[in-house]
């Protein structure tokens, strides 16, 4: 097991930050750790990186006890949070030799795998106040890279960064898993995107775990689709199906109708536009992260 929660959790005064929290991550995973703000995310991989302490409870980090074997362990590990700090009139390769001299010095064969790693070898030498946000992201991963970790550990990674940043980003932590053997953590709220880059999932709310496992499964549990639909007459289906109660939710955009339906009306669907006389061109049943997300925040919260 590459991290492990015990109860882990947190209090900050009389405000309960994260409580009794059950995680488990096992090795080759990309693993989402999603919430809304301030539900206790970034606490909790503080408390990882032991920057903070918890409250009660206990965690392993790649089946050790973080208790017994100390800041050790930490050398198996990469960390990005929040926004990276560099010297901005030093170059790339110059800020991450100084960096690696905190902990003991790395050779500059190191440095050049992991700019290559992020794709910044081209811009290696290149002063850092020249860089986009989205480069200055990708060159704090580098940065978290250059131990060789085993585990990577990051804090809302694409926090900031543009479309094209974003995108850059979900390959970059892909890779670092298919292709560097690493098993990442990252927490986000960009639920699209996490969609896209993990393998498993957890989400937490106020603190407290809902639900964990593989993003495959989970997808499975929910009790409704999102049905895209292509009719000949997509503004009097819409008309049609907005009135009747078996349908939850119902949009048109694009000449698209996106049709939320549980799973056992998805049939009475496709009966109900054959039999208003509709030529159905596609029906294709979807569901998405988000969707499963934001039903499980509904029926938490009423």
């Amino acid at each position: 097991m590459m991290l492990q929660t015990f109860n882990l959790s947190k209090r900050f005064g009389s405000r309960q930050a994260v409580k009794d929290l059950n995680l488990s991550v096992e090795k080759g995973q990309v693993f989402g750790f999603l919430g809304p703000n301030g539900a206790g995310k970034s606490t909790t991989i503080r408390m990882l990186l032991n920057l903070i302490r918890p409250s009660s409870g206990s965690f392993e980090l790649l089946s050790q006890n973080v208790k017994s074997s100390g800041q050790k362990i930490y050398s198996r590990i990469g960390a990005l949070v929040e926004k990276p700090d560099f010297y901005l009139y030093l170059s790339a390769e110059k800020n991450l030799k100084i960096l690696g001299s905190l902990s003991g010095g790395v050779d500059k064969e190191r440095i050049n795998a992991v700019l290559e790693i992020v794709r910044l070898q081209d811009r290696a030498r290149e002063n850092v106040r020249n860089y986009s946000h989205g480069m200055k992201q990708r060159l704090g991963i580098a940065q978290a890279l250059l131990n060789q970790p085993e585990l990577v550990i990051l804090d809302e990674p694409t926090s900031g960064l543009d479309p094209e940043g974003i995108h850059e980003m979900r390959e970059l932590i892909v890779s670092l898993a298919r292709e560097q053997d690493m098993t990442v953590v990252l927490s986000s709220h960009l639920l699209h995107e996490i969609e896209q880059v993990c393998t498993h999932m957890a989400i937490i709310d106020n603190g407290s775990l809902i639900v964990q496992g593989s993003v495959e499964e989970l997808l499975r549990k929910t009790d409704f689709y999102v049905t895209e639909i292509s009719v000949d007459n997509p503004e009097r289906a819409f008309n049609h199906l907005k009135t009747e109660k078996w349908v939850k939710d119902i949009t048109l955009e694009n000449g698209l109708l996106k049709v939320h339906v549980s799973v056992e009306k998805r049939p009475v669907l496709a009966e109900f536009l054959i039999h208003n006389h509709f030529k159905v061109f596609s029906i294709v049943p979807r569901t998405s992260l988000e969707d499963y997300y934001l039903s499980l925040l509904k029926t938490r919260h009423g």
